[in-house]
């Protein structure tokens, strides 16, 4: 199972987010694949999967209602597990970014080679953001920016950037920056018509920004994109901060120790912060990028603990497959998904029967996992 879990590509592939992750001793860092396809395998209709089974099998109401709150985003403020996947999925892309970075680094290395291959995959996954979002919604006008593939985007240019000409004080102080700063726009910065702070889901900094730039293209105006570039900047960078611990010559106990505690004082401050700016995935609030940062440091730690210091890894299989293709996953997502309702429809036409639900959630996510268990086992990856 382990030389599964360690393969590399020897093909020419298309696209991906980042290049998989190698530790510093040669081994692979698997915690980081798993994390990855973790987090995809819920986008993908994990969720959706969740929810129905334990309709199904234990359908006590107080079990269902709670579970079915955490795994919908929140009318506005607050925060629920589901908030977290995003945020977690955008940190993993920032943690693998140091060692992909450290082959465009080397001596006789191009910088403008480098800025040419960082370029390219900005644009590749903005293009593939609008397409997705085009295919899952179809909203009347194509978005220009609405999409999580567009986010990753963002903080990959930012912390590429980062990590090609910062050291690590930079990095963090960028970091700083950025938390600092969106903050303070959220809390102090008006705009026409309302005072500083004004933090509504009709009325926001952010939104106001992103009607001025993208309101012709804007199809759900609960999420904010635009300003909101600097969070998700900020989230990938912490990211990046974490894998460079990782790439250290630290013993495993010291690395356990400071990801954990940075992840128990991020997500301190972020709780702390939230008394003034609330916790608030729609549009990104700096509170929320310290809280989801935190949990995302001690998830990290976690299992960095169980899977690449303890060595239990033959659980995690389904998690590394989906992780080592997760950008061909999500595309593929809202191509499968629009198949499996009409197929079971066609086999019980009361589609709000629970268990036709969950039928349909096994059969998108098994396709989908099916397929990059192909690929996997063929060393295909797909890369920009």
């Amino acid at each position: 199972m382990l030389a599964e879990c360690t393969m590399t590509s020897s093909r020419p592939a298309v696209l991906t987010v980042s290049a998989p992750p190698v530790a510093v001793a040669g081994q692979r860092v698997v915690s980081l694949d798993v994390l990855r396809g973790f987090t995809m395998l819920w986008i993908v209709g994990g969720a959706e999967l969740l929810l129905n089974a334990v309709k199904c099998f234990y359908p006590d109401p107080v079990v269902v209602d709670a579970l079915g709150r955490h795994l919908d985003h929140p009318q506005w403020e607050g925060f629920v597990a589901w908030d977290f996947i995003m945020p977690l999925f955008l940190f993993v892309v920032g943690a693998a970014l140091p060692w992909a970075m450290a082959k465009r680094m080397g001596p006789g290395q191009s910088l403008l080679a480098t800025y040419w291959r960082i370029l390219r995959r900005v644009v590749v996954l903005w293009v593939l953001g609008m397409l997705v979002q085009q295919v899952r919604y179809q909203p009347e006008v194509m978005e220009l920016y609405s999409n999580t593939l567009q986010a990753i985007a963002i903080g990959y240019l930012v912390t590429s950037v980062a990590l090609l000409h910062l050291p690590l004080s930079g990095q963090i102080a960028l970091f700083a920056s950025l938390v600092l700063g969106y903050g303070g726009l959220l809390m102090f910065a008006p705009f026409p018509g309302y005072p500083g702070g004004t933090l509504r889901v009709d009325a926001n900094f952010p939104l106001w920004i992103d009607q001025l730039v993208l309101d012709v293209s804007r199809r759900d105006r609960g999420f904010t994109w635009v300003v909101t570039s600097l969070g998700f900047s900020a989230t990938v960078l912490l990211g990046a901060l974490a894998g460079q611990l990782l790439r250290t010559r630290l013993s495993a106990s010291r690395k356990l120790l400071a990801l954990a505690t940075t992840g128990v004082a991020l997500a301190v401050s972020g709780w702390v912060w939230s008394y003034w700016l609330p916790l608030n995935r729609h549009v990104w609030t700096s509170s929320m990028i310290l809280w989801t940062g935190g949990l995302s440091f001690l998830v990290l730690a976690a299992s960095y603990a169980v899977l690449d210091v303890a060595g239990v890894r033959r659980w995690a299989y389904p998690f590394v497959v989906v992780g080592a293709n997760a950008l061909l996953a999500y595309s593929l997502d809202p191509l499968i998904d629009p198949w499996t309702r009409p197929l079971m429809r066609s086999v019980a036409p009361d589609w709000s029967t629970p268990g036709i639900r969950l039928a349909a959630a096994i059969i998108e996510v098994g396709a989908l996992w099916v397929i990059c268990w192909v690929l996997y086992r063929r060393r295909i990856f797909l890369r920009a």
